[in-house]
């Protein structure tokens, strides 16, 4: 019970980490972005007429995302554990 918790905790810690870095990234991108206002409008033929902002899931897809990453970084906590104690072991 006490290597689940660790893993659970070690996995909600891990999704966290990767959303904090999208969300910086983003910041990042947004921050420095200059745009090139020389080509962009040369030809404006291919332009659409529509803008689409993100994408949209529902509720059942996003938690079920949500379950296969914990699964997952429950999984590489496991592994990696697993991992180590090999390691850490003497051969004879």
């Amino acid at each position: 019970m006490k290597s689940f918790l660790h893993a659970l905790i070690f996995s909600i810690a891990l999704n966290i980490l990767f959303f904090l870095f999208d969300v910086g990234r983003g910041f990042l991108n947004t921050y420095f972005y200059q745009p090139q206002m020389i080509d962009a409008y040369r030809e404006s033929s291919h332009l659409k007429n529509e803008v689409a902002f993100g994408y949209t899931t529902g509720l059942d897809t996003s938690i079920l995302i949500l379950f296969f990453q914990l699964v997952a970084g429950m999984l590489i906590y496991y592994l990696a554990k697993k991992a180590f104690l090999m390691i850490k072991k003497p051969t004879s």
